[in-house]
This record gives C-alpha cells, structure tokens and sequence, in this order.
C-alpha cells in the first residue's frame, strides 16, 4: 500500500521585467543626485550658466575668462556718446563724462554670485532657474550712484528756475505795473538717474532729464480782480466818471481818481489784493461840486405903493447837494465800473414867491414906526441905511418866524458895514468899546414897535444896557430891542395870521422909518401903563478916556449920565372871536449911565499929551446948575393907538440913557463926535473878539422874552 504527501507551498516570484523596471526606479535618485553634483562640479569655480553681462554671454566661464569677454564691452559702454535733454538744454556726453565707473571685475562677479547664496537647496534652484531662463547682469548694479548724481545736479542747476509770484503794484501817478506769475521748473534727480542707467543698459542714445513744474505762491487769479478794478478805473481806456444834476455835468477826470484810488494785499499766499477808493478827497472834490450847486433860498421881496406890488428880488429855489451820500454813490460807482451817476440834491421851494405877487393879498398897510438918529456920527448913519436896505422888501409868510439877523445877514467889514461902538463888561463894569455895525439895534428897535403895537406874536428880544430916550414909543418906555449875531442875540416875531405881511424900510438923514403891508388882523391889541420901579441916579461927573482906535483931534461921547431903572410894559392881544387874550409881559432892566467921551490918540503928534486933550474935553463938560430928568413911576396908557409917523416925544420926566453894544456912537440931541474927514474910519482897530462878554455880560437880557 503507498502514501500520500501534502505538498508544501513554494514563493512566488516576479518576472525578469518587473524586476528591471523596479531596478530603475531605484537607480533614479542617483543617477540624479549623480548628475547635479558633476553639475556643480562642472560649474564649481565659473559663473553660472545662462548668465550673461552687457549682452555678453559669461555662463560657465571661469572668472579671469569672463572679466577678459567683457572688458572690452565695458570701455565701449563708457566711451559710448549719450545726449541728455531738459528744458530747453542739451548735453552732449559719455558715461564716462557723467562720472560712471564701470569694473568689468564687478560686473563678473556680480554674474559669479548668482547661484550661491542661500542654502544648498537655494543655490541649486537659483542656479537651474539662471541654466533655463537666462540671467543680465545690468551695468547700473555696478554704476557709481553718488558720481551720476553729482553730473545730473549741475545739468538740473542749468534749467531748474524759482516760480515767479504775480504781482500788482499802483504808482502815485496812476501807473499800473502788474507782473504774471510763472511755474518753476524741478529736476528729479532720481527719476533721472534711472533714466540714465535704463538707457545704458538699453543702447540708447538720448536721454530725457525727469522734470516737474513748481507752482507759484500767489498765482494771476489771486491778483486777477484787482487788477481788472485798477484798469477799469486808471486803465489807458478807462472813461471818466460823470456826474450830473439837471442839465449840469462834473466830471472826475483821471487826475482825480488817481487821488482816490489805492491798492492794499496781495503780498502773501491766500491774500488777494484789494483796491480802494479813499473818501477823503472825494469828499474834497464832492465839496467843490456841491459849491457849483448849492444855493440858499430866497424868498421874493417886494415894495408896496399905492395899493400895487412891485417885485424887488424874485424869489429863487433852494439847493443842497447830499455831500454824504454823493461821495458813497461816487465811490460805488468807481468800483462798479459805472459811467455816470445822478446827484442827489434837495431842493426846498420859496415860502414867498415872485410868481404871483397879487396872491399874496398885501394892500393896507398895518402899523408902521420910526427913531430919529439926527446928531449921530456918520458911521451910525451909514450903519442904519444899509440895515434899512437889507430889510425893506422882506414879506413874513403866514406862520412864518422872522429872524432879524437872518433877514440882515452878515454884519462885518466885508458886507459893508462900519466900525461903530458897542458896550462890554469888565472889572470895572460896563464901558463902550469899538464895535461893527454901531446902529443895528437902532433899526432892530424901529421894526421892533410897530411889530409890538400891531400885536404880532414876540418870539425872542433883548433890551439895552442903558435906556436911550429916543427909542420911547408913543410915549411908553421899555420897547427898545438890541442884536447881536456873534453873541446869539436875535429879535424875532411870527406871523400868526393866515394872511402874509410885508416889511417896508425907508431913511432920511435923520430917521429911520419902517412900515407893515398886508392885511390888519382882526384882534384888538390893548397896551398897560409902562411901570418904572428901582429907580437909580448916575453918577454924573463926566469921564474921558484914551482910545487908541480912534485918530488924533477925534472925539466922541459914547454915554450921557442917565438914571437906571427896571420899566416893565404888559400888553394883551384880544382875539376877535372873544378867546382867551394872548398876554405878553415885557421887563427890561437899565442900568445907570455915565457920561463918557472918547479921546482919539492914533496918530498923536510927538510932543503932545493925551491927558492934556482929556483934560481939555472935561473942562468943556463941566456940569452945569440944571437937574437931570428922571423916570416917572409910570408911562402914558396906550391902547392900540393909531399909527404914526414918528415916535411921541419924551415927557420931560423920561430917563436918559447911553448906546446899546455894537449900536449908536452919540445918542440923537446930545453933541456928536468932532468932526472926521469923509474917508477918515471911525475905529480901525478890530472887534472885540469876546462876544459872549459883549453879549452876556454887560447887562443885556440874558434869556429871550416869552412867546406872546
């Protein structure tokens, strides 16, 4: 019998080609690792292939080897002409010229680095990246920086320029010098530099410098306004301002706005500049325009005889230039650039015109009254006519206020008038002095009396320092009136009537007559018994004084020793229509006068004394055994008496009195003045320029009497 034996399992193994694919496999990694090291063997001590060096191929050349390809491309590169353009310059150059150095050494060794750094890994990349891409080794790597930086800044100092700010300037004689601003010029000069060294490396052979415009600090439009205003204004084609009023035209010449204009700012970055219009001389020449202009009004005046009206002085509009608002519209206008410009002008209507001279409804006459000056000296005389000619025609308008200094007007030496006297106060007490126009207040009190009597409404009157008996009315004392216009002392009245009333003025040598034309109002004027109270006697020993104004051989009795007193006159206006009376209560206080003769001594002879002529004049005026009137307690009672032609005279118990400040020289009836030669003046010397003395503090009234 045979047995049976389990066969034993057997490995399999692999085919003859799946051994050797295996095989390979392995051998991969060291064949690789095989190959790069007799790659890094092979290229141990050269440069890296696919390097290369100004277009010099130097990969896998030992050092000395690449240094002797490339020095020649070197010097060529150095020697290469280059032309650099900026601005509006031109440099024809070489590298070498611009201070390039350029180490053929540098440049291979720059090629030999590539490769070797890092770490194995690194270097092995960087090395096969060189072998497949390619490597340039560009000549600015090596290129001396701070030498071609130092040849493009003195290239830039040739054309780099500052900006030019604008600028405006205005001469004193109107000339207009504007300057335009204008960019810098920058060079940049590392911007440049990489043109250079891009252009080295390249080939080519021009070169542009990198440049920049620099702005200016204050550009045209800073200034452009301003000096559009100044051409516009003193421009070669500027026209002239005018301006005008009716069919008048002033015109504002280029030699007057040169005075005007004036130019401010525009100095510093941000500012502009401003032109301005100086209101000082436009106000001056506003002025000079507004003389062309102005005019006061004038109301007509006219003479009345026998029932017709007779124009003296037509009437005229009045005008004012709004000096103020002209010279703002002016000045508006300038800067506007306007050619003309409307005047503003008030203009202010007569309130009595020559129009229509019957409208007025003057044909009676009202009241009328007259003073005598006979024995005064000339210079009064003249004084009183020439007053008198001022006022004869003056026609007072229904609720119209007439002024006495306003309708007389200046009274100076240049308007005509002559050195008169005029009484001042001083330590001593009241004393006559030389004063202009001596014999107003005479023509002021004439027009005073027949205003009162014919009960017209007192607005402001002043009495005298002394009582003149020839200004008594209609026997009743206290109604006298004494101006001044220096020293703010007026006589004035108002015509409270609807209807209007005409002044009439007239002389002879020896009085001064006025007369009131229109309608006679309908009340009824009732006038009380003046009283006299405080009553002071003078002192009458005669006085003489030196007054050197006066010429030699001249004198003039100034005062007559007369007593003081206060006289107080009411009178009542008693309307028609049985209404309350209208109640005036006239007070005046007079002081006790001296008599006082002035002695001349301009002039004196040498020799001879002037207390011998004084002497000589209070021999003569010694007093003689007769008694000096005095004052009655009280006047004779008037009740709207009939007018007459001259005043009543004096009752023989009337006091005497001396001239008013600025009035009569010698009261009528006493001795005058010696003699003086026609064109002899009375006083040279000038007024006493301390008016408010004059005024205020000799005794005249020193506030206006009630309205009545």
């Amino acid at each position: 019998m045979s047995r049976t034996v389990p066969a034993v399992a057997q490995p399999s193994r692999p085919s003859l080609p799946q051994a050797s694919n295996l095989l390979g496999l392995a051998a991969l990694p060291v064949v690789a690792l095989a190959l790069l090291a007799l790659f890094e063997l092979a290229n141990w001590d050269k440069v890296t292939l696919g390097v290369t060096a100004l277009d010099t191929s130097i990969g896998g050349m030992a050092r000395n080897d690449a240094v002797a390809r490339v020095a020649p491309d070197v010097q060529q590169l150095l020697d290469r002409p280059l032309v650099i353009h900026g601005a509006d310059q031109t440099w024809h150059t070489t590298p070498r010229d611009l201070g390039l150095r350029l180490d053929p050494n540098e440049l291979v060794d720059a090629g030999y680095a590539i490769g070797r750094q890092g770490s194995p890994f690194d270097r092995l990349g960087d090395q096969l990246d060189t072998l497949v891409h390619g490597r340039t080794i560009s000549a600015a790597s090596t290129t001396d920086r701070t030498a071609l930086d130092g040849s493009l800044v003195g290239m830039a100092r040739q054309i780099e320029r500052a900006p030019t700010d604008a600028r405006l300037s205005l001469a004193k004689d109107g000339t207009i010098t504007a300057t335009e601003a204008r960019d810098g010029l920058a060079v940049d000069i590392g911007a440049s530099r990489d043109q250079v060294t891009s252009a080295l490396n390249s080939g080519a052979q021009s070169v542009a410098l990198v440049t920049a415009p620099v702005p200016p600090s204050i550009p045209n439009q800073q200034l452009q306004d301003a000096r559009d205003q100044l051409d516009r204004l003193l421009g070669p084609d500027a026209p002239a301002l005018t301006v005008t009023f009716g069919d008048k035209t002033w015109r504002l010449e280029h030699a007057d706005v040169v005075k005007l204009v004036s130019l401010s700012g525009g100095t510093r970055p941000g500012e502009p500049a401003v032109v301005k219009i100086d209101n000082a001389p436009l106000a001056a020449w506003t002025a000079r325009v507004a003389k062309d202009i102005d005019q006061a009004v004038q109301d007509a005046r006219f003479s009345f005889n026998g029932g017709s009206l007779k124009v003296l002085r037509p009437s005229r509009q009045g005008r004012s230039l709004d000096q103020q608002t002209t010279v703002q519209a002016v000045h508006d206008a300038l800067l506007a650039g306007d050619s003309s410009v409307a005047l503003p002008v008030r203009t202010v209507d007569p309130s009595v015109s020559s129009d229509d001279a019957q409208s007025l409804g003057i044909t009676e006459l009202i009241d009328r009254g007259s003073t005598s000056f006979a024995g005064s000296v000339p210079e009064k005389k003249h004084n009183i006519e020439l007053a008198a000619q001022r006022l004869t025609g003056v026609v007072v308008a229904p609720g119209a206020t007439f002024s006495f200094n306003d309708a007389v007007g200046p009274t100076t030496i240049d308007a005509g008038f002559q050195w008169g006297f005029g009484i001042t106060s001083g330590n001593d007490g009241p004393r006559t002095v030389p004063s202009v126009a001596g014999g107003i207040c005479q023509v002021a009190t004439t027009l005073f009396q027949p205003v009162f009597w014919a009960g017209y409404q007192l607005e402001q009157r002043f009495w005298h320092l002394y009582w003149i008996p020839a200004y008594t009315s209609r026997g009743v004392v206290g109604l006298d009136v004494t101006v001044d216009s220096d020293a703010g002392l007026d006589f004035k009245w108002t015509n409270t009537t609807s209807t209007y009333v005409l002044v009439q003025a007239s002389t002879d040598d020896s009085n001064i007559y006025f007369a009131l034309y229109g309608k006679k109002p309908a009340w009824k004027v009732q006038v009380d018994d003046a009283i006299v109270t405080n009553r002071i006697p003078p002192d009458t020993r005669p006085l003489a004084q030196e007054e050197p104004s006066l010429p030699w051989g001249r004198t003039v009795l100034v005062e007559t020793a007369r007593d003081g007193f206060d006289a107080e006159v009411i009178r009542r206006v008693i309307p028609a229509d049985g209404s309350k009376p209208r109640e005036l209560d006239l007070k005046s206080t007079y002081q006790p006068a001296r008599t006082i003769t002035l002695v001349g001594s301009k002039g004196k002879p040498a020799g001879v004394s002037v207390d011998d002529a004084i002497q000589k004049v209070l021999d003569a005026q010694k007093p003689k055994p007769t008694a000096t009137p005095a004052p009655a307690a009280t006047a004779v009672s008037t009740a709207a008496p009939a007018p007459t032609a001259a005043a009543t005279a004096v009752p023989a118990a009337q006091p005497t009195a001396a001239p008013k400040p600025a009035a009569t020289a010698a009261p009528p009836n006493q001795p005058a003045a010696t003699a003086v030669p026609p064109n002899q003046p009375a006083a040279p010397t000038p007024k006493p320029q301390a008016q408010a003395n004059v005024a205020n503090a000799s005794g005249i009234a020193p506030t206006p009497t009630p309205r009545h």
